[in-house]
């Protein structure tokens, strides 16, 4: 008797397929061309990639300043922009959790619609509020005789108007996450410590942070990588500039792939940003695990 195929596996069955032809197969071609060289030649695309061992990752270790400074910047925005994420997500999470005040439930909504706009269209909005001469930043400044920032041709105001940009629209993300963590904790252990005569501190770092370690670890890996693929906003705001200090190592990526038509140093510049991404992720995990 011929053994039938579970009904279920026809079901998902299409997904499996989708999975392998969009993400599993892109994923090993990559792989394979991070070890070749093809470049786009005068006379259209070479005829096949040609195998050339770990070149193109030496390349990128020993000679590609450009791509290590991209990097630098991007882990730079990447400890910035989550740790402030964090620090005023957790501060709005137990304001809210704990205080009652008129509008508190309005403030819980509204302070969610950063989060629902596309990165891209965020980073074309802040182009314009941060332009020099046009800017309502600017405008807002002059007004209270403060003067006008250069937040576009100064390096170091560059980087950290993206992490600006970054912090509006992703701490809220940060906020829902803890909010929600807060309000499923026990009261048992805060009643304990009320009537052994905890202050409010030693029950925020004995009691509160402790029970939200593995929320705040999680919500920590998530928008670490999250930061570490940095695009939109480079793309949309600077494009890389005041000369190259606002570029991200995702950026440069593409400029190599994408502009210069180097598609094999392109795999490779990829794969070193996702080997870092994944060691950060698994010292992250195993640090959880131990504090269990």
């Amino acid at each position: 008797m011929a053994r039938r195929i579970p009904v279920g596996w026809l079901f998902i069955l299409p997904t499996i397929i989708f999975l392998l032809i969009m993400t599993i197969f892109p994923l090993i071609w990559s792989l394979a061309l991070a070890f070749c060289s093809w470049k786009l030649a005068k006379g259209g695309i070479e005829s096949h990639p040609e195998f050339i061992g770990l070149g193109n990752f030496l390349e990128a270790i020993n000679s590609d300043r450009r791509y290590w400074n991209a990097m630098g910047y991007t882990w730079l925005y990447t400890a910035v922009a989550v740790t402030l994420e964090f620090l005023i997500g957790l501060g709005l999470a137990i304001l809210l959790s704990f205080k009652e005040f008129r509008g508190r439930r309005f403030f819980r909504v509204a302070y969610l619609v950063p989060m629902a706009c596309p990165p891209l269209g965020v980073a074309f909005m802040w182009r314009l509020l941060l332009h020099e001469d046009v800017g309502v930043l600017n405008k807002i400044l002059m007004a209270i005789g403060l003067g006008r920032m250069r937040w576009m041709t100064d390096p170091w105001t560059a980087r950290f108007a993206l992490i600006m940009v970054d912090i509006w629209q992703w701490t809220p993300f940060m906020f829902l996450a803890l909010l929600a963590a807060l309000q499923a904790l026990p009261v048992e252990p805060y009643e304990a410590a009320l009537i052994d005569g905890a202050s409010r501190w030693q029950i925020l770092r004995y009691i509160t942070i402790p029970m939200l370690k593995p929320v705040i670890t999680t919500i920590l890996l998530l928008r670490t990588i999250d930061c570490l693929k940095l695009f939109d906003y480079v793309y949309g705001i600077t494009r890389g500039g005041p000369g190259l200090s606002t570029e991200s190592a995702s950026y440069y990526i593409y400029l190599v792939g994408l502009s210069y038509f180097d598609f094999g140093y392109a795999s490779a510049l990829s794969y070193i940003l996702l080997v870092m991404m994944l060691a950060l992720s698994m010292m992250l995990i195993l640090r959880l695990r131990r504090g269990m």
